[in-house]
């Protein structure tokens, strides 16, 4: 006995079409998808981990601001030189010319990198006559301000004077000094943009004085991922009181 197959009608070929169709689009969508937020997750991170680094450079540089080595070959210290005042004071914050008079986002300061007992090369007198008696002093006044979008740290290497006077040394901590030359990026300006850069005062404790930084940040070209991050540096290195 012949026995006849009825084949598939063009009505429900075309369904079964149209539903693998949709079901490949759907496989293709969800994977695109899955590729571009593992490519944002990539970039953010990226970004979170520039910011950080930065962040943390900047901390682990002030929290040393004002530190002042003793050292028995030494008799005649310059710090006092270069301190904002008779407190000893050695760090500065201030707003860049041109950006909102409250919002500071130049920070200057000093300390003894090498800890050698003075701000520059070793010296038995590292003063004398009211006036800077070591050489490359540059290095150990450091910096750091948001230029634009760029975040720039003060690199003075030789370019200071390394004979000035009182004046002229407590200059490369004073206001006019975030506008002089000798600054360096801190981050790739094709890859990066600076969105905020504060530094705040905390409130005096009993212990310590310290700043608060806040930094934000975003992609050059992707500017809908941002990042931004603050930490809190004890200055155990500066006097109680701020005027």
């Amino acid at each position: 006995m012949i026995q006849f197959y009825k084949g598939q009608s063009l009505l429900g070929l075309m369904l079964s079409l149209a539903l693998s169709s949709l079901l490949l689009w759907v496989m293709v969508q969800f994977y695109t998808d899955s590729q571009r937020q593992n490519q944002h997750m990539l970039w953010q991170l990226q970004l979170q981990t520039e910011l950080q680094r930065a962040l943390q450079t900047m901390a682990k540089d002030l929290r040393r601001a004002g530190f002042r080595a003793l050292s028995a070959k030494v008799t005649q210290e310059n710090f006092s030189l270069f301190e904002l005042d008779e407190m000893g004071t050695s760090v500065g914050i201030y707003p860049m010319t041109g950006e909102s008079a409250v919002k500071n986002n130049c920070v200057l300061f000093f300390y003894d990198l090498d800890g050698n007992g003075c701000l520059g090369s070793t010296a038995k007198q590292c003063a004398k006559n009211e006036q800077n008696a070591t050489s490359e002093v540059g290095r150990e006044l450091l910096g750091y301000r948001k230029n634009g979008l760029i975040l720039e740290s003060r690199t003075y290497g030789n370019k200071a004077n390394t004979k000035c006077k009182k004046a002229e040394c407590q200059g490369y901590l004073q206001q006019k000094a975030c506008q002089d030359l000798g600054w360096s990026k801190m981050l790739d300006e094709d890859q990066y943009e600076v969105t905020d850069f504060q530094l705040t005062w905390l409130e005096n404790t009993k212990q310590y004085k310290g700043l608060r930084l806040y930094l934000a940040g975003r992609l050059k070209q992707y500017p809908a991922i941002q990042y931004e991050s603050s930490v809190v540096i004890p200055l155990l290195n500066q006097p109680l009181t701020q005027e």
